[in-house]
C-alpha cells in the first residue's frame, strides 16, 4: 500500500468520527439523550482514527528515519572521477557527521542527500559530455592522420606506377619474359595498393566530415541498371549468373548522393560476386515497401573482404541505410526520405 493511501485511511475513521460528535452533540442538545448505537458509533471511529493514524504515522516515521540513516558506503562512477567527492559528502551526511549534526531533522538530511547526489550527477554528465567530446576530437584527429597517410603512399605509388608504365609500354630495351612478367605484376599490384589506399582515404574524410554527400531524389532502379553491365562483366569472367528481379521503372524514388549510392552498390555487388563459387548465381530482388525500399542480394558463403565492405557500408550507413548482412544474403533498406 502507498503512503498516501495509508494516510487517506487515516482521515476517513476521524471524518466518520467527527459525523457522530455533531450527531451527538444535536442530540445532547436537542434531545437531551443521543442513540447507544450512535454513541457506539462514535468510540468505534475515534478508536479506530486513533489506532490508524498510529499506525500509520509510526510506519511513515520509521522509512523517513531508515531513509534519513542509510550509510551509503560508495558511489561508483568510472567515467566521472567528481562523483567520489560528492558521495564522500552525501556520507558524512547521511552518517551524522554533516546536515544532521547541524539540528537537521530526517527530511532535511533526506533533501541534503538528494541535493548532493543531483550535483554528482550533473558533475557525472558533464564529465561523460567532455569525454564524448574528446573521444569525437581524437577520432577525427585519426581520420585526419589516416587521410593524410593514404595520400602520401597514393603519390608514392603512382611514382612507382608511372615507371612501371612506361617500361612496359615503351621498351628501351630487350626484357624477357619473366622481366616482362614481373613488371607487370608489380605494376598490378601498386594499382591494387592504390585502390585499397583511396578506400582508406575515403573512410576518413567520411568520418571526419569532409565528403559531403548530395540529397537528390534518385531512381533506384536506374541505380541499379546502371551498375548491372559491369557486373555482368565481372560475372562472365568468373562463370557466375546474374538473376536481377523486381526493378521496375516506376519504383519511388529516394533521396541520395547517386554517385555515392552507385559506388556503394558496385562495390557490394561485385564483392557478393566474389562470395560466390563459379557455375553458381547471385540474385538480385527489390522490393518497395511502406518504410522504404529493400534490396536483396543472394551470393555465396565464400567470407567477405572486409577490405572492400568497410566504404561501401560507410557510404550507405551515412545516407541512413540499414544493412544487415548475413552467411548467404544480404539486406539493404532505403528509406524513402534519407537524412541530409
Amino acid at each position: 500500500m502507498r503512503v498516501g493511501q495509508r494516510l487517506f485511511l487515516a482521515v476517513v475513521p476521524a471524518v466518520l468520527g467527527l459525523f457522530t460528535v455533531v450527531a451527538l452533540a444535536y442530540w445532547g442538545r436537542y434531545q437531551e439523550s443521543a442513540p447507544a448505537w450512535l454513541v457506539l458509533t462514535a468510540v468505534v471511529a475515534a478508536i479506530a482514527s486513533l489506532l490508524i493514524a498510529w499506525l500509520n504515522t509510526r510506519y511513515v516515521a520509521r522509512r523517513i528515519e531508515a531513509l534519513a540513516g542509510r550509510k551509503l558506503d560508495r558511489i561508483r562512477v568510472n567515467s566521472a572521477g567528481g562523483l567520489r567527492g560528492a558521495a564522500a559528502a552525501v556520507t558524512d551526511v547521511v552518517t551524522g557527521r554533516g546536515a544532521a549534526s547541524a539540528g537537521f531533522d530526517e527530511l532535511d538530511t533526506i533533501e541534503d542527500v538528494v541535493e548532493r547526489l543531483s550535483n554528482a550527477v550533473t558533475v557525472a554528465e558533464a564529465a561523460k559530455l567532455s569525454a564524448t567530446e574528446a573521444a569525437d576530437a581524437r577520432k577525427r584527429e585519426y581520420a585526419e592522420l589516416i587521410s593524410l597517410a593514404t595520400s602520401r603512399v597514393s603519390q608514392r605509388l603512382e611514382e612507382i606506377r608511372l615507371p612501371l608504365h612506361i617500361l612496359l609500354e615503351n621498351h628501351f630495351g630487350d626484357l624477357n619474359e619473366n622481366q616482362e612478367e614481373m613488371l607487370g605484376a608489380a605494376r598490378a599490384a601498386a594499382e591494387a595498393a592504390d585502390e585499397e589506399m583511396t578506400r582508406l582515404r575515403d573512410i576518413g574524410d567520411l568520418d571526419r566530415g569532409v565528403i559531403r554527400l548530395r540529397n537528390d531524389p534518385v531512381n533506384l532502379g536506374d541505380a541499379i541498371r546502371s551498375i548491372l553491365p559491369l557486373l555482368a562483366a565481372d560475372a562472365s569472367s568468373r562463370n557466375v549468373g546474374i538473376n536481377v528481379e523486381g526493378i521496375a521503372p516506376a519504383m519511388p524514388s529516394v533521396y541520395v548522393d547517386r554517385s555515392r549510392l552507385q559506388e556503394a552498390l558496385t562495390l557490394l555487388f561485385r564483392e557478393n560476386l566474389r562470395r560466390t563459387a563459379n557455375g553458381a548465381e547471385i540474385a538480385i530482388r527489390t522490393e518497395s515497401r511502406a518504410d522504404g525500399i529493400t534490396i536483396f542480394v543472394s551470393h555465396g558463403s565464400i567470407a567477405a573482404d572486409q577490405r572492400v565492405m568497410a566504404l561501401a557500408l560507410r557510404l550507405l550507413e551515412a545516407q541512413g541505410v540499414t544493412v544487415d548482412e548475413g552467411a548467404s544474403a544480404m539486406t539493404m533498406v532505403l528509406p524513402r526520405r534519407l537524412p541530409g
